[in-house]
């Protein structure tokens, strides 16, 4: 054997996603001068990298050269320990190559998603979702499914109640949710909730969910039981204002006459005198009253855009003030994220949270449902903020997200 080396180190402990450097002592025992080619070698080569890929000794001389290895987080790196190594093959002497190696003690790490196949349904009552929990991490997930409404508003029942996904795999659970309370309702309705996937040791990964509860009695309805109940209502008045004093006074003219004429056949018969004719008088009433219609109030569609652009962890908001002398009646609600950034994304009227959304479910753009209008008066205030946890374009530096709002634009004036 004409060349040894050996590592610094015999066992080194690595985190996935990191890097670590090592000196490799390279030493030629022979009394020539020696090139050499240093190349990695084993299982995890793409992980390593060397700084000098040759190198020439003296005979007898020693030289130190460092050596860089990558693990890449992805759930193929396994946790536990690996050998690695690089070749050192004389030039001269290609059949005295020898192989340096060293112990890595690769790192476990946590990346569990949740991503739900219906984030909204619209259902008076019962509804069931579907969602997939993804292991990105490099360890076994064992977790347990929970439901998390502060407003225990919905309860549900998962299948199945716990799932076991290996590194890099995915499982489906169904929930079948059922909204508590509230059987009936003039307008629609919409409960939030999330779900959770935990499992003890580990950081806990979660998911919303919306639950869209239309009307059980419409507002067309009630109207149309309240005209109904006011014509009823005409009708009776009518009847006991109008036609009954009127078929009261009539049969007791009626009355009357019959009593004139029977008196006047009596006087005839008597004193033999002529009959007066009873006079009748004839009443007629009538009630005139105005009728006064109105159209409704139409707006007209308008299109706001908010966009932020927030670093790493920092949280950024854009805000629109609705101005003076108009209302905006708020429609619908568009989401993007192009670059597929992490973090949460909150839609904020007036300083309450209206829609809020987990930035790792949304791929591209996301539309929530068309609902009843939220009307906006004057001063009010939309806020899209969003917290970038991660960016999905290193090139851009940033995060890049919008949301895109569609609605009616009323001048106050015309209404």
């Amino acid at each position: 054997m004409s060349v040894q080396a050996w590592f610094s180190n015999d066992e080194v402990e690595i985190e996935p996603g990191s890097s670590t450097s090592l000196q490799l002592s390279i030493q030629n025992l022979s009394e020539s001068t020696e090139s050499y080619t240093i190349v990695p070698s084993g299982l995890t080569a793409d992980w390593v990298s060397v700084d000098r890929g040759n190198l020439t000794l003296f005979g007898g001389s020693l030289d130190v050269v460092d050596v860089t290895i990558s693990a890449p987080k992805l759930p193929s790196t396994t946790a536990g320990p690996t050998v690695t190594g690089v070749r050192i093959i004389p030039t001269s002497s290609p059949d005295d190559t020898i192989v340096a190696e060293t112990t890595l003690g690769v790192e476990s790490f946590d990346d569990r998603r949740i991503t739900p196949l219906q984030p909204v349904i619209r259902a008076r009552r019962r509804a069931t979702y579907e969602f997939m929990v993804e292991n990105h991490g490099n360890g076994l997930a064992s977790c347990r499914v929970r439901l998390i409404d502060p407003s225990e508003r919905v309860d549900g029942s998962f299948d199945p109640p716990a799932v076991g996904v290996a590194p890099g795999g995915a499982s489906l659970v169904r929930l079948k949710a059922k909204a508590k309370r509230s059987l009936f309702r003039r307008a629609t309705r919409t409960l939030n909730f999330e779900v959770e996937a935990e499992q003890p040791g580990h950081e806990p990964t979660a998911t919303s969910l919306s639950l869209v509860q239309p009307p059980t009695l419409a507002m067309a309805t009630v109207g149309k039981a309240l005209a109904v109940a006011a014509l009823v209502g005409a009708a009776v008045g009518a009847w006991f204002g109008v036609v009954r004093p009127e078929i009261r006074d009539a049969a007791a003219d009626r009355v009357d006459e019959r009593l004139a004429q029977f008196d006047a056949a009596v006087d005839e018969i008597a004193a033999e005198s002529n009959v007066e004719s009873p006079v009748t008088t004839v009443v007629d009433g009538s009630d005139d009253g105005d009728g006064q219609g109105s159209s409704p109030d139409e707006g007209e569609p308008d299109f706001l855009r908010l966009d932020v652009t927030p670093t790493a962890l920092e949280t950024t908001q854009n805000v629109f003030t609705v101005p003076e002398g108009i209302l905006y009646d708020l429609t619908e609600v568009r989401i993007e994220n192009a670059n597929n950034d992490t973090g949460r994304a909150a839609l904020l009227i007036n300083g309450q949270e209206t829609y809020v959304w987990s930035l790792a479910n949304i791929r591209g753009q996301l539309f929530e449902p068309s609902l009843t209008p939220i009307r906006l008066q004057p001063e009010d205030n939309v806020t899209f903020q969003v917290r970038c946890d991660t960016v999905g374009d290193p090139a851009i530096g940033t995060c890049f997200n919008a949301v895109n709002l569609q609605g009616l634009r009323i001048e106050i004036d015309e209404i």
